[in-house]
């Protein structure tokens, strides 16, 4: 409070010392230190949900349209392990439901430019580095921005693996890039594994356990499950697999 004097008559106005102000500032910046990273990732978490369901909500309807003709899975025709059935069965029964940018045969140009790498920062399986994830695969980029790697298994070799409930057929693995080419392109962050089947188009890991699940999309895991993981816990994403 500070008193002006005129006069007979004195004048009090009421105002705040700059050691008040200064005091003042500094909570407002300890309590915005303390709220600004949470609020931060919690955006970064519903963008990233967003775009983790609009890529399966695409794939899925794509992958629909290869049935259509009689709705039925189980009589579902998929390609031999090898490029050249491969890349026939992508070029008929997928392209024509997906706007696509750039598409590469088993060569790089549409895959990360440094490859993947797991969560426990390991070389994933079947790696060709800037080519993709598998042999004789298909790579190709949507409008989306997505990376898209489609590689052709056999049941009776690889189906367990991917946790599907596949044990008879010939199977598709699908990788997912949900931002192309930029980084971090690692399994569970950025890069997303599903398997189409006989058994409809699931993320891989489908028929895992939670324990199994969760093992494997950890710090110590390799990340081929992570997608299951964020559909069994209400689409939420663990904070270090934030990208």
């Amino acid at each position: 409070m500070i008193n002006i004097f005129n006069k007979n008559k004195i004048y009090t106005t009421k105002g705040f010392t700059l050691a008040e102000v200064l005091i003042t500032l500094g909570i407002i910046g300890v309590v915005a230190a303390m709220t600004i990273p949470s609020l931060v990732a919690k955006y970064r978490s519903i963008v990233a949900v967003n775009q983790l369901k609009k890529m399966y909500s695409v794939m899925s309807q794509a992958l629909l349209y290869t049935v259509q003709k009689d709705g039925d899975y189980s009589s579902l025709s998929l390609p031999e392990d090898n490029l050249a059935s491969v890349k026939e069965w992508y070029n008929s029964a997928l392209k024509p439901y997906l706007k696509i940018t750039n598409e590469c045969f088993n060569e790089a140009g549409c895959w990360a430019d440094s490859g993947t790498k797991t969560l426990n920062g390991q070389s994933p399986y079947w790696d060709a580095g800037d080519v993709g994830l598998g042999y004789g695969i298909v790579v190709f980029n949507t409008v989306d921005g997505y990376s898209v790697n489609i590689d052709s298994y056999r049941a009776s070799s690889d189906g367990e693996f991917w946790g599907a409930g596949i044990d008879t057929g010939n199977f598709i693995a699908i990788y997912v890039d949900i931002n192309g080419k930029k980084g971090p392109n690692i399994l569970g962050k950025d890069t997303y594994t599903f398997v189409f089947s006989n058994k409809g188009f699931v993320p891989a890991g489908h028929i895992k356990s939670d324990d199994e699940v969760d093992a494997d999309c950890s710090k110590s895991g390799r990340g081929y499950y992570c997608f299951e993981k964020i559909m069994r816990n209400s689409w939420q994403i663990d904070k270090e697999n934030l990208w």
